[in-house]
């Protein structure tokens, strides 16, 4: 969909069912694919609170080093996207792919994560069109990921570690509203069932010594959240209330806050345990 559609629940039926056209076209290859983005948080806790949704579909490529990407061949990936109906989202840009799914249309952007060329589009090798978007930060979610199943079809999917990892880094590099929205309603529902849950799985993925920067950002995201009043707090209420929440907006706003700070202390001191 284009970047100013609404996210809500039609939405991420149709990006689903996107997604399903792609892993069937795919076939036994689907699982070299790792879901990442909106799609997954309500895969990740089981919560009556309603989630926003999302209206694309973001696939996390494990491109390896730059010396043994071209052993590589991701011709099976762009021949699949074409068998789906996909076609590029523009012409100079090939990590970006559109389909029509019921008259509407639904991107999938496919995403990497290495050290060489940040921010800059990557040539896949035996693609003549597919590229990924190389990112600082959604690395993590390789490292964290398991066997899922999207409408019937095989993929894998960025489990609650991989996932904070990944979204808080990208909420405190990039700072969309909607990353904080995401990271927090994860953080706020996983809170409720087991508060020491999402801490333990990101520092099974992060080590604050070996990735600083990734470790960094995530500790970053958390300042979005110092108060009610504070952007990620905002954001995480107005967000939620948009997808159905019938609570108060302050009120969901300081359930972010409190949630995101115990995330945080845990995080620094998990930090200073390995340290000490």
């Amino acid at each position: 969909m284009s970047a100013d559609a609404s996210r809500d629940h039609a939405a991420r039926a149709l990006a689903e069912e996107a997604l399903a056209a792609l892993l069937r076209a795919a076939g036994p290859r689907s699982t070299e694919l790792v879901l990442i983005g909106g799609l997954v948080p309500e895969y990740l806790v089981e919560t009556t609170d309603p989630h926003q949704g999302t209206n694309d579909v973001d696939l996390l490529l494990d491109l390896g080093l730059e010396y043994d990407r071209d052993e590589h061949d991701y011709g099976w990936l762009e021949r699949a996207l074409v068998a789906a109906g996909f076609v590029p989202a523009s012409p100079n840009v090939g990590w970006r792919w559109v389909a029509e799914v019921r008259g509407h249309p639904v991107l999938v952007e496919f995403l990497a994560d290495v050290a060489d060329n940040l921010d800059r589009e990557i040539a896949l090798p035996g693609a003549s069109v597919l590229g990924a978007k190389n990112l600082r930060g959604p690395g993590p979610a390789l490292r964290d990921a398991h066997d899922a199943v999207v409408h019937g079809h095989p993929v894998r999917m960025t489990d609650i570690g991989g996932y904070l990892s990944a979204k808080g880094a990208a909420a405190y590099w990039r700072g969309a509203e909607k990353d904080l929205y995401d990271f927090a309603w994860v953080l706020v529902n996983t809170a409720r069932m087991d508060a020491d849950r999402a801490v333990n799985a990101v520092t099974a993925v992060l080590d604050a010594g070996v990735d600083r920067d990734r470790f960094g950002a995530v500790v970053g995201a958390c300042a979005s959240f110092e108060t009610a009043a504070s952007i990620g707090a905002v954001a995480f209420a107005s967000a939620s209330i948009a997808a159905g929440d019938q609570r108060d907006h302050d009120a969901l706003a300081l359930d972010a806050v409190l949630a995101v700070r115990m995330f945080r202390a845990g995080l620094l001191r998990a930090a200073e345990e390995r340290d000490g």
